[in-house]
């Protein structure tokens, strides 16, 4: 009997180690995507013409992770609200098309913000090439209208 305790016992402490083991496993942090770089930009302007309101980018990291963010100068006002668009061509989801509300983006530019990025898109596919467009809408008192629009080069 008391061969069966320590048998128990030991098989008890064998499984806890186990279990500290792939705890640990789970809480080891993921591979870091670096290097996020700007591969295309474009000025933001009202009717095409100066001042620059912001920039649009294409932006890819070290994962061939691809997104569209945008930045406004200066912050929006309460009658302002702008928006980055991710336009993927080629490949199985040729034509799809992601915005900053998109689920894993972090939501359309509003009153008093400067930024939004859409969602990452993960694309290894030398075929595939992506556009990044940014809208700019004004609500004059009947809803919003888009002001504004500028897109970068169609590019990898």
């Amino acid at each position: 009997m008391k061969t069966l305790g320590i048998v128990l016992s030991t098989v008890g402490l064998a499984g806890a180690g186990v279990f500290a083991l792939a705890t640990s496993a789970q809480a080891a942090p993921a591979a870091s995507c670096s290097g996020a770089t700007s591969i295309s930009s474009a000025s933001i302007l009202r009717d095409h013409r100066p001042p620059t309101w912001g920039t649009v980018r294409l932006v890819r990291d070290s994962c061939s992770q691809y997104w569209a963010e945008i930045t406004m100068n200066p912050r929006l006002t309460a009658n302002q609200r702008a928006n980055a668009y991710l336009v993927q061509y080629g490949g199985n989801n040729s034509g799809r098309t992601l915005s900053c509300d998109s689920s894993g983006g972090n939501g359309a530019v509003t009153a008093g913000q400067r930024t939004c990025r859409t969602p990452k898109v993960k694309s290894t596919d030398g075929g595939v090439t992506f556009v990044a467009i940014a809208r700019e809408f004004h609500n004059y008192g009947s809803g919003y209208e888009e002001i504004s629009q500028n897109a970068t080069s169609r590019t990898r």
